[in-house]
């Protein structure tokens, strides 16, 4: 990859402006990962009265994964077929030669219990997780202030979770979208709130003096990682989600930012600009073991995120004054370049195949395999700093 030249006093006015805001194989299929081997699978129309609406949702759901291609009724490997009802949907699935794959009823509302069926097909021919039901959330500058925005990852129903009128930052969504966390200066200043979604009832569980920043939901929604600056410079903590004393993991002269969680909640990988450039370290999330530099060729690493499968960590890297997206591999060591056209603050999905990213105010869902970006129409402009449940 390019090495890149920043100055150590350029990152830390970039970094603290970011702080403040202003910025397993299924037992009926193995997975082959090339982008020009798709699995077929036959939908028959969806009967009830909005089955028009599901069937579209359905169709569109599994050809985003970028490894399953929606094709007529009985002309695919697998077909399936089902009932939409106001209470859900009952979904089968079967293999071209009858024999039946599954049949379950998805409750819910007729398009979300779509998302549903649409991620048990996607398990059963591939042998990944589905994202078609994840839920994301973004920051959005649309109506002036910097407000949060949650909505369904293909771009429906986006509203409003905050009319603040204040600067919102760094959202983070627990694993089933039940909790979000972010970084607001509704109190004056950077403290970070924790929101139930079902209640709507919010509640400020980090303010400290200084910056209280950078929230992260340990994969378990159990404990949140976060910077603070309580102590001086900007370090690395950890504290419970429900709030109370946290627990410092990081010590040095440097700042260290934007903390992620390896899927067993044991270790975290986070910014640090404690030797000149920000670049990426990994540390226990118990804070007891020295940190360990990735060396990804790059001087300018920030905002990294761990795949759900911990094989993969995505970041953000500067590439002559454009900022890219890389993806470091963890058993091998070795980092990779997956935009050329730009993009920042990666988001991994359920299948640890697909991210969710920015650029120029507009969310992308990118195929790391194939390195296929597809646009997420929110209808909002000015979007970024996405999080996606998983």
């Amino acid at each position: 990859m390019t090495d890149l030249n920043s100055s150590p006093s350029l990152f830390r006015i970039i970094v603290f402006t970011a702080l403040l805001g202003l910025i397993g194989t299924s037992a009926h299929a193995q997975v082959d990962v090339s982008p020009n081997v798709l699995v077929r699978v036959g939908i028959n129309p969806l009967t009830g009265s909005e089955g028009k609406m599901a069937t579209e949702v359905l169709s569109a759901d599994l050809k985003r994964t970028g490894m399953i291609s929606p094709v007529a009724g009985g002309s695919g490997d697998y077909v399936a077929s089902g009932e939409v009802t106001d209470s859900g949907v009952a979904g089968k699935l079967s293999k071209k030669n009858g024999e039946q794959v599954f049949s379950q009823t998805f409750s819910g509302k007729p398009r979300a219990a779509t998302h549903e069926f649409a991620d048990a097909i996607t398990k059963a021919v591939t042998g990944l997780p589905g994202f078609a039901s994840s839920k994301l959330a973004f920051i959005s500058s649309s109506g002036g202030a910097k407000e949060l925005y949650l909505g369904d990852i293909d771009g429906f129903n986006v509203r409003a979770i905050t009319h603040d009128g204040v600067i919102c930052a760094s959202p983070s969504l627990n694993h089933d979208a039940s909790k979000l966390t972010y970084t607001s200066y509704k109190s004056g200043y950077p403290d970070i709130y924790l929101i139930d979604l079902a209640s709507g009832s919010r509640n400020r569980i980090a303010y400290f003096p200084g910056i209280n920043s950078g929230p992260s939901f340990s994969p378990n929604g159990s404990q949140i990682a976060m910077t603070l600056s309580k102590d001086g410079n900007p370090e690395v903590y950890v504290m419970s989600a429900n709030g109370g004393t946290p627990e410092r993991i990081t010590r040095t002269r440097g700042a260290e930012t934007s903390p992620s969680w390896s899927p067993t909640g044991d270790r975290l990988v986070y910014s640090s600009d404690d030797r000149g450039s920000p670049q990426l370290f990994i540390s226990s999330a118990s804070g007891v073991t020295e940190a360990d530099r990735l060396v990804t060729g790059n001087s300018y690493c920030t905002k990294p995120d761990w795949s759900p499968d911990g094989k993969l960590i995505a970041f953000t890297t500067r590439i002559g004054g454009q900022f890219q997206i890389g993806v470091f591999d963890v058993a091998s060591r070795n980092a990779h370049l997956i935009t050329t056209s730009g993009g920042q603050d990666p988001a991994w999905t359920a299948d640890s195949r697909h991210l969710v990213y920015s650029n120029n105010g507009r969310l992308y869902l990118l195929d790391v395999v194939s390195h296929q970006s597809l646009p997420i129409e929110v209808s909002i402009s000015g979007s970024g700093e996405p999080t996606v449940s998983r």
